[in-house]
């Protein structure tokens, strides 16, 4: 278990949000995050890009699907809720 977790598992509940906020405010900094991006990448790229192999293409894909979902749903639940709306009111859902 990390010591993020264990620090956060000996807390009260009104405790929580400042030792969250501590943390991030160490561990969290701009340099901190752009550097670990970068190593991410880096890594990414030698283990999956340099080899030739289909995942960078595998990711992309599954990463556009649940992008064009997630841009989708609102339109998607607006007209379920209309259709429900209508069937309440024994109109025609079209």
């Amino acid at each position: 278990m990390s010591k993020f977790a264990q620090g956060l598992s000996k807390l009260k509940v009104g405790e929580v949000p400042a030792y969250v906020s501590d943390h991030a405010g160490k561990h969290w900094t701009p340099s901190k995050v752009n550097q670990r991006t970068f190593d991410f990448l880096h890594k990414y790229k030698e283990k999956y890009i340099d080899t030739g192999s289909i995942k960078p293409l595998t990711d992309v894909m599954i990463g556009l699907f649940f992008f064009s979902y997630a841009v989708a749903w609102p339109q998607e639940y607006k007209h379920m809720k209309a259709e429900e709306k209508a069937k309440l009111e024994g109109k025609a859902a079209h």
